[in-house]
């Protein structure tokens, strides 16, 4: 018996590994090409959307440009999608969640969705109960929740030394994830960056394998994107937002303009029509005074 779940679509086939490999072989120089370009280039937050916002989290060295492709699909689907820049995610984990937790309150995002790649759902871990409150789930998604063995190759990063095994931050963040209630795992067995890549799991029965293999295939392939897509579209499912009806609004504030034009042609008419009336009446009576004769001057007698 499974501990976990496994992502089946009802949309794509699962790639052979041949085409896994050389999509994963694309994805990562996207990925760094991203890391370059996005110093001077973002994707701009899409704050429009019926459905409740999606804050969109990179991992180590990552940028938001990224997340294009997934941006896309939940703004097409109705979902806000905003996305934190970070820098690099090569410093502080703790300062990088305290950036985090200043761009929702900064934002006013609430009740949200949070999705955290690799270092990124360390880092959206590591919010405090201000920015917690903010959040309805988190999804994490090819995170080093047990710390993995490649950080001790990049030991120049603060980052990197606290993303190692048996780190003094993985204990405390394995037990952060331990008391959220609310954080769903996407994992998978060929993780080339989670070393192994068993240390990517919660161990929480919803975990969720992803069939393909590659850490960027997670959330920059198609599969990838179906896949954290239809994990928060079930999410919204269990309690849709509530709609407010603009519609109805907009037809009563209608009524309300065209009944202050009424009443403000009426007043203006009424007012006329006595102005007229005041009018006449000083015309009628500046015709009844009667016109004073004029008496002739009397003329000097002459001495």
């Amino acid at each position: 018996m499974n501990d976990h779940l496994a992502y089946v679509s009802d949309n794509r086939s699962v790639r052979n590994p041949i085409l896994q490999f050389l999509a994963e072989k694309w994805y990562t120089v996207l990925y760094f090409w991203h890391s370059i370009i996005g110093i001077f280039i973002r994707l701009e937050d899409s704050p429009e959307g019926d459905k409740r916002p999606v804050v969109l989290v990179p991992g180590f060295l990552g940028r938001t440009l990224s997340w294009k492709s997934m941006y896309k699909h939940l703004s097409a689907n109705g979902h806000p999608v905003y996305t934190v820049p970070l820098g690099f995610q090569v410093g502080n984990i703790r300062k990088k969640s305290k950036l985090l937790e200043n761009f929702l309150i900064e934002k006013n995002i609430q009740n949200c969705y949070i999705v955290g790649h690799s270092t990124g759902g360390l880092i959206a871990a590591g919010l405090t109960y201000k920015g917690r409150d903010r959040v309805k789930k988190l999804f994490i998604t090819g995170t080093p929740v047990k710390g993995t063995y490649l950080a001790y190759f990049t030991p120049i990063f603060i980052s990197s030394w606290q993303s190692m095994p048996n780190s003094k931050f993985i204990r405390e963040i394995g037990e952060v994830f331990e008391k959220l209630p609310n954080v769903q795992s996407v994992f998978t067995r060929k993780d080339q960056f989670i070393l192994p890549s068993e240390n990517s799991r919660l161990g929480h029965f919803d975990d969720v394998e992803f069939p393909e293999g590659g850490h960027f295939n997670l959330f920059m392939g198609p599969l990838g994107i179906e896949c954290l897509f239809d994990l928060i579209t079930a999410e919204e499912n269990k309690d849709p937002k509530p709609i407010i009806r603009k519609v109805e609004s907009s037809k009563v504030d209608q009524k309300m303009i065209e009944s202050s034009v009424t009443h403000s042609k009426s007043f203006a008419a009424t007012k006329k029509t006595n102005l007229k009336t005041s009018n006449s009446k000083k015309t009628a009576k500046s015709k009844q005074i009667p016109k004073k004769k004029s008496v002739p001057a009397k003329k000097k007698k002459k001495k």
